[in-house]
């Protein structure tokens, strides 16, 4: 425990980090960074910090911090390999920086891991909270193993799932944010149809992710609601790349004819299939329109601009590390779960 001592009545009154936090107002990573002289923490903060600390002679050991509190004030952030899959780097590289940047102001430090050590195949989540190194996960991965989580629970670590709902567990005993990807099939189907389209290719991705499934599904149940006839030969799956968008586009230009509307289950295919339309002299939105998935900055640069699905990853990273920082101050609350899906919605640009 870090401790001062205070001469009363010859009484030794120990007092912890922890202590100091209470007295200040803020977390106790808060305290440790002000005392590590961290740039991290504002300098009001870091200097009121400090005269708490001088006032009860507060002696700070950091190196004996995980022993004696066994609390490091450190989160685990597991991830997809974004290097292998261009549609999880574009949004969820941005999800990661907004959840690191929500974490930042919270006091919190983090790891950011892959679910699976590329070299040995063994489990960084195990490693990790074998090694004593993180309080806590936020998942932002749905291909996690169930015995990872039974590991978890096993050991009392909290997690929040972040995104992306597990494939392999139930999110039932969990922490949950997840973005309602359903939802956004519909709402990008159902906008189509009401801009007169009637013969929809559906262009997905070739995956079995849960998010993914659950937008093929929204596109599915939006044509059933409005009565139309779903052409199995226009539901295209693909690796979710640019090029994979236009060749789509290109390897059936026979069918384009009769085609007025597409709905793309991630923007990079959208940008493809667009510029592989206007090559073939097809004009979007006029004669085909098009509506993409995610919301990426990218969608803007090209003309026309890409109607799309905006996810919220705002909200999400906001609510997550809210939770995350009631569960790391030992909240009164925190033993109540956070589960929470999360309305996306319709940006309308020009594609559409």
């Amino acid at each position: 425990m870090h401790t001062c001592v205070i001469e009363k009545r010859s009484k030794k009154i120990n007092i912890t980090i922890k202590d100091i936090a209470k007295i200040a107002g803020v977390s106790h990573s808060t305290v440790s960074r002000s005392l590590n002289d961290s740039p991290k923490v504002n300098a009001g903060t870091k200097r009121k910090i400090i005269e708490i600390a001088e006032k009860f002679d507060f002696e700070f050991n950091a190196g004996a911090r995980s022993l004696s509190t066994q609390k490091t004030g450190t989160v685990g952030i597991i991830h997809p390999e974004l290097n292998t899959d261009y549609s999880a780097s574009l949004f969820c590289s941005a999800l990661i920086s907004q959840t690191m940047s929500e974490l930042d102001r919270a006091g919190i430090d983090f790891i950011p891991s892959y679910s699976i050590n590329g070299e040995n195949s063994s489990s960084n989540i195990r490693r990790l909270t074998r090694q004593h190194k993180i309080d806590a996960f936020i998942i932002m991965e749905s291909m996690i193993a169930a015995d990872d989580y039974f590991f978890l629970k096993k050991h009392s670590i909290p997690v929040i799932q972040l995104h992306y709902r597990p494939k392999y567990y139930s999110a039932e005993s969990i922490n949950y944010i997840f973005s309602d990807n359903l939802t956004g099939g519909i709402l990008a189907t159902d906008h189509l149809i009401e801009h007169g389209c009637r013969n929809i290719m559906c262009i997905s991705i070739e995956s079995d992710h849960p998010e993914i499934i659950d937008r093929r599904e929204g596109f599915l149940q939006s044509m059933n609601n409005h009565k139309l006839k779903i052409d199995k030969n226009l539901i295209i799956d693909a690796k979710c790349t640019f090029d994979n968008g236009e060749n789509i586009i290109r390897n059936n230009k026979e069918i384009l004819s009769s085609i007025d509307g597409i709905f793309v289950h991630a923007d990079i295919m959208a940008l493809g299939v667009i510029k592989a339309l206007n090559e073939l002299e097809y004009r979007v939105p006029e004669d085909i329109r098009v509506v993409g998935y995610d919301d990426i900055e990218l969608g803007t640069y090209f003309s026309p601009h890409l109607t799309t699905i905006h996810q919220p990853k705002e909200t999400l990273a906001v609510k997550a590390c809210k939770r995350l920082t009631e569960i790391m101050e030992e909240d009164q609350n925190s033993r109540e779960l956070m589960q929470e899906v999360v309305k996306p919605s319709l940006i309308i640009r020009e594609s559409c």
